[in-house]
This record gives C-alpha cells, structure tokens and sequence, in this order.
C-alpha cells in the first residue's frame, strides 16, 4: 500500500469549504484547534487523524469518501468500465446545494 496523498485530501477539504462558504476558523472551532492547523491540513503540512477527517466531514456536511475517495486502489469492474454514474458522483460532490438544483433542473429537461 502506497501513503495517503494528505496534498491532495487537504485540497479537497478547502475546495468543498469554500463551495459551502465556510471559513477554517468554523472547521477549527468544530474541531477545538487552532485555525492555522486547519490552513495546514489544507496544504498537506499536517496530516489529519481519522477521527479529525470524519468531523470535518460532519461540518462540511459531506461524507469522507468525499476527500479519500479517490485513494481507494481497489476498482470493481462497473467502474473500469467507465461507469457514468460514479464520474457524474464524482463531480456532484463539490456543488453546493443550489448548483444541484440547477443540475436537477437540467435533468429532468433531458
């Protein structure tokens, strides 16, 4: 098993922050640090701990597969096929609430 790419995690944790225009001060009062641990985690200087990654996962109201999902080396075979449903998942899951009503919208046009 290769390491985590903690560089990539922590640009997942700010990228789905700021879709919810959530400051790291709120993720650091949720977690009881200090906000420049926050600013480190988003920039791969700190590494979060399981239980840290599931409360930033509680407060960006998201789940953690949201920020390790694609770590994951095992791929069953709907998705090495390309799966459409799982790439359309993929992108969903940094939209904030009213850029998948649009999509919906979009959708039930198709």
């Amino acid at each position: 098993m290769t390491d985590l790419d903690f560089t990539e995690i922590g640009e997942k944790i700010k990228k789905r922050r700021k879709a919810l225009g959530v400051t790291q001060e709120y993720i650091a009062n949720g977690l009881d640090v200090n906000s420049s641990h926050i600013s480190n985690i988003e920039c791969g200087r700190s590494n979060p701990s399981l239980t840290a990654l599931v409360k930033i996962a509680n407060l960006l109201t998201c789940s953690v597969d949201c920020f390790i999902g694609g770590e994951y080396t095992y791929r069953p075979e709907s998705e090495k096929d390309g799966n459409v449903d799982n790439y359309i998942m993929e992108k969903l899951k940094f939209c904030d609430l009213e850029k998948k009503k649009k999509i919906l919208k979009i959708i039930d046009l198709l």
